[in-house]
């Protein structure tokens, strides 16, 4: 029913609108219509009625906004006694639109500028069109994107979907909580399941699995891609966007599906956030789907709120490792000096990393990975999970509790209530109190495992245990488990083991353990050697990657020995690796500009060229990153005023990968040497960083030491900023670019450079 009747006047006659009852057959509707306007069944051609644009079968238009299989509508036509004799068809079709709405408001697109949104009666001096048939509250301009969308979804285009739900965030208030109340609520549940992180990390995110230094960072530009905080900036706009979805839902009265809770905590994982994976968490709980939760519900909010995947932190291992002084006081008991040296290496480090890391939440220098050191918080969710409920623990979730456990060093409760009851395996204690002769090794039990293990546990045991600076005892475990369970050690296991290797044997983490007097977790300095060849002879037999030489090349460079043969072979090798991605960019390239010419480009082939043209750059900062290291240890005698041989022609095989002018000691003084053939890098300052670390002075005194730091980026043509969009169609200057060819960086208004400066709390 009407809440007033309205009047609408159209060539001077005065028609009464109202409905008629619910459930009047459509044969007597239709009669009453001829009467009112005095037409012949013969003399009156049948109304079409036109859908919108966006009414595919299928897609936005629920069942109650379908037309009616009799073929006229559910209302009725009440004129007065002086009718007039004809009336247009088009003014007939303009009243139906407007009874086919279960209010009177007028549709948007068809409202006139200056008139009010609450007034009934629509005034016009000339004819009135007839508007396009909308569902109630809705509009076309208000739907067009979620139809886009549902389109790319069909498709299975990611990257088409990321577009318009930008579309969608910029929509006001009014049209999106209209687009919530015509769609249906399934359509919802779709986007969230085509928005997962893990589907977009692997459709959009052109940077793989691979981690982001603070040098690759500045070196090539690539603030476009990631923040400030190191993390990348797809997830963080995806996380925001899924909110606003989630906050119109939550509006229109619907509540959220345990699916759709699981792709908003990836989504708070993927983006590192914390308190984003707890506040929906809470959310959750105190709604109905508190008596839903299940197995997989808690092992993604384990992961979110211990950070256990390495794409929720963005795959830097310098930050996930375990550190003595993340241990004083609940593993360990360090006197006071070992303490403030583990302070002041902690705070030397922090200044070369300007924010990556640290917690966005709090206004201080803080690491992010400190809120999952505590012990309670995972014990607490371990005892929930196994004691109080009694759905089913599987290998997911186990291996999910165990990398949260280990990140607080809880070794021992690992080995004792993880991997031996379920797993049968028995761990030695990981803090000898005294040194021992023999090397413990692991012991194993007869009985079958309660779960069989498989990939997943292998890659939580070296998380877990190689963060904790534990590498032998992960190193037995994986052959144990490859040998026992016939299962084929994957690639990216034998990266972590390498990667991790080599962080514990290298400073930071190695001067740490020696502060700690914990000589046993710093690995030799031929352990990755070890691995490699372990890794590439039978019965492995794997081909290493560029990921694996770049681990063995910097770790046969950190030994410093005199002999470069060995370096320099490994070197060439890799090279190779790095001419046969240039080859593949260009490929790349050329199919790239040639759909931009064409008009129309795939999803799939903007990605391969994205992900082509990051991993050639990637691949070159690593191997220039090689050559600086080796140009800061060639060797040489104090004694002769000679300088190394070797330092020539290094630089003559190496030219594209040294930077203009090259550097590089000799026993009288530094030489630098410029070529002008050779582009040389230009370095701006884009803005600064404050930041606030708070310190124990001599005193024993907590301060503040304010650190100010620059933000700089690098213009090369080796950049990874974006191009201009009047660039993309020349391939020539994609394949080599000058500094025109980039979007310009953002420069903040410079501050004076101040000096350390301490004050008391």
């Amino acid at each position: 029913m009407l809440s007033a009747p309205s009047v609408a006047e159209n060539r001077g006659c005065c028609v009464l609108l109202q409905r008629a009852p619910k459930g009047t057959p459509s044969s007597i509707l239709t009669l009453r219509l001829r009467r009112c306007f005095h037409h012949q069944k013969a003399s009156r051609p049948p109304i079409s009625y036109s859908p919108p644009p966006y009414a595919s079968p299928g897609i936005c238009r629920p069942a109650r906004y379908l037309p009616s299989p009799y073929g006229a509508p559910s209302f009725r036509y009440a004129t007065t006694h002086s009718s007039p004799s004809s009336i247009s068809y088009d003014a007939v079709a303009h009243v139906q639109s407007l009874l086919a709405r279960p209010d009177t408001k007028i549709p948007r697109s068809v409202e006139p500028p200056d008139h009010s949104h609450t007034s009934n009666t629509p005034i016009s001096d000339g004819p009135t069109p007839a508007p396009t048939l909308t569902p109630h509250g809705t509009s076309t301009r208000s739907v067009d994107p979620f139809r886009a969308a549902l389109l790319a979804m069909r498709e299975g285009d990611t990257r088409r979907v990321l577009t318009q739900l930008h579309v969608i965030e910029k929509m006001s208030r009014e049209d999106l909580q209209d687009a919530v109340a015509a769609i249906p609520r399934t359509t919802f549940t779709e986007f969230f399941r085509a928005l997962d992180p893990l589907r977009v990390a692997r459709d959009c995110d052109p940077a793989g699995g691979s981690h982001i230094p603070v040098g690759m960072y500045q070196m090539l530009n690539m603030a476009s891609s990631i923040d400030e905080y190191g993390v990348r900036k797809l997830y963080t706009q995806l996380m925001q966007r899924l909110l606003i979805l989630m906050n119109a839902l939550q509006v229109a009265g619907y509540t959220l599906h345990l699916e759709e809770y699981i792709s908003l905590i990836r989504c708070a994982g993927a983006s590192s956030d914390i308190s984003g994976a707890g506040a929906l968490w809470n959310d959750l709980s105190a709604g109905p789907l508190l008596a839903w939760r299940n197995s997989e519900l808690y092992t993604e909010y384990i992961k979110a709120r211990f950070l256990t995947e390495p794409l929720y932190t963005n795959y830097q291992k310098t930050t996930r490792m375990v550190t003595p002084r993340n241990l004083h006081r609940s593993r360990l008991a360090l006197g006071a000096p070992a303490i403030q040296r583990l302070d002041r290496l902690r705070a030397k480090v922090r200044s070369k990393r300007l924010r990556f890391g640290l917690n966005k939440d709090i206004p201080h220098v803080e690491e992010l990975m400190r809120v999952l050191r505590g012990h309670h918080p995972a014990l607490r969710l371990f005892k929930t999970v196994i004691a109080y409920h009694s759905f089913r623990i599987d290998e997911s979730l186990l291996c999910a509790l165990m990398i949260a456990l280990g990140r607080a060093g809880s070794l021992r409760f690992i080995g004792t209530q993880v991997l031996q009851k379920y797993f049968g395996i028995r761990t030695p204690h990981p803090f000898p109190l005294e040194p021992q002769s023999k090397s413990q090794s692991l012991a194993f039990s007869s009985e079958p495992p309660r779960i069989r293990p498989s990939v997943r546990l292998m890659r939580a045991i070296v998380e877990t245990y190689a963060s904790n600076a534990e590498i032998g005892v992960a190193v037995q475990l994986v052959e144990h488990l490859s040998n026992t369970y016939n299962i084929t050690i994957p690639q990216d296991v034998w990266q972590e083991l390498l990667e991790w290797t080599y962080l514990m044997s290298t400073p930071p983490a190695s001067t740490a353990w020696e502060e700690a007097k914990l000589y046993v977790k710093i690995p030799s300095p031929r352990a990755v050697e070890m691995i490699w060849n372990a890794m590439t002879s039978p019965p492995y037999n794997q081909t290493p990657t560029f990921k694996n030489y770049d681990i063995l090349i910097r770790s046969l460079i950190g030994r410093g020995s005199d002999d470069l043969t060995p370096v320099l072979s490994r070197m060439r090798e890799a090279i190779l690796l790095y001419d046969e991605q240039c080859r593949e960019y260009e490929v790349a390239v050329f199919e790239y500009t040639l759909y931009v010419r064409s008009g129309k480009t795939p999803s799939a082939i903007i990605y391969r060229f994205e992900h082509a043209r990051h991993k050639k750059q990637r691949m070159w900062y690593n191997i220039s990153t090689w050559c600086r290291m080796l140009l800061k240890r060639l060797p040489f005698s104090k004694a002769s005023p000679v300088p190394n041989p070797l330092a020539p022609h290094f630089i003559e095989e190496f030219r594209p990968f040294l930077k203009n002018p090259v550097k590089y000691l000799t026993p009288t003084g530094c030489v630098s040497l410029v070529d002008p053939a050779m582009e040389t890098f230009k370095l701006i300052t884009t803005g600064s960083i404050e930041q606030t670390i708070p310190m124990r002075n001599t005193r024993g005194r907590w301060t503040r030491k304010q650190l100010h730091q620059k933000r700089v980026a690098v213009l090369s043509t080796h950049s990874l900023a974006k191009f201009k969009a009047s660039f993309l169609k020349d391939p020539l200057t994609l394949l080599a670019p000058h500094q025109d060819a980039f979007v310009a960086p953002v420069i903040q208004e410079r501050r004076a450079d101040n000096p350390y400066q301490e004050q008391a709390r």
